[in-house]
């Protein structure tokens, strides 16, 4: 009975993060391969960051528990986007999902359908090598996206928006700071940029003229 409801409390506060406010919250970003796996962290080559100078990140491991597991285990040569907040104790991935190690295979990097909030990008299944050791025939599901089109999209939203207002860790309104040239060329040369304006500002036709 104890053990019932107190599954049903951890349960209760998992609220996942979308992937804007996961972007908005990251201190780090960074894109690279794992070349360490140890007890309890992990060190990420890198090869692409957002904001870090270092070209190695000693990273604080997912641990599983009630309510998520994560999608493989760690081993060397997994290819991951990282979004990575700092404390104390150093990096760790955000999110109790483990929203913020996304995985990349062939270029391609796959938010999980918990942080995607659009209707873009494909639907894919995937098992990246080695299989899956903590699922009996589950695999990730995940949208498939060019992971030069979202280091694209992730500089944009960490450069030419302000976010006004955030509740329960997710972004609710932001507002646009970059040039109304910027704005409408990004609305119209992509579905993403159109839903993400529409997403974050309210009367978006209007905001950035």
């Amino acid at each position: 009975m104890i053990f019932f409801f107190s599954t049903n409390v951890v349960k209760a506060d998992f609220v996942s993060i979308d992937f804007i406010s996961m972007t908005h919250k990251a201190n780090e970003i960074a894109s690279g391969e794992i070349i360490c796996v140890d007890k309890s962290v992990f060190e990420l080559k890198v090869n692409r960051s957002l904001n870090s100078v270092n070209h190695v990140l000693t990273i604080q491991k997912f641990e599983d528990w009630t309510c998520a597991i994560r999608w493989s285990d760690y081993f060397v040569g997994q290819k991951l986007l990282v979004f990575l907040v700092k404390d104390e104790n150093g990096l760790y991935p955000i999110g109790a999902g483990n929203e913020g190690e996304l995985p990349i295979l062939d270029n391609k990097v796959y938010p999980s359908l918990m942080t995607w909030c659009f209707d873009y990008g494909k639907v894919k299944r995937i098992k990246p090598y080695p299989k899956y050791k903590k699922y009996d025939s589950e695999e990730y599901v995940g949208i498939e996206l060019e992971l030069d089109f979202m280091w694209d999209y992730i500089k944009i939203l960490k450069d030419c928006f302000v976010f006004s207002s955030v509740r329960y860790s997710r972004v609710k309104s932001g507002k646009w700071t970059c040039s109304s040239e910027k704005a409408h060329e990004l609305k119209n040369s992509n579905n993403l940029y159109a839903q993400t304006f529409e997403r974050l500002i309210t009367n978006s036709n209007n905001a950035y003229n």
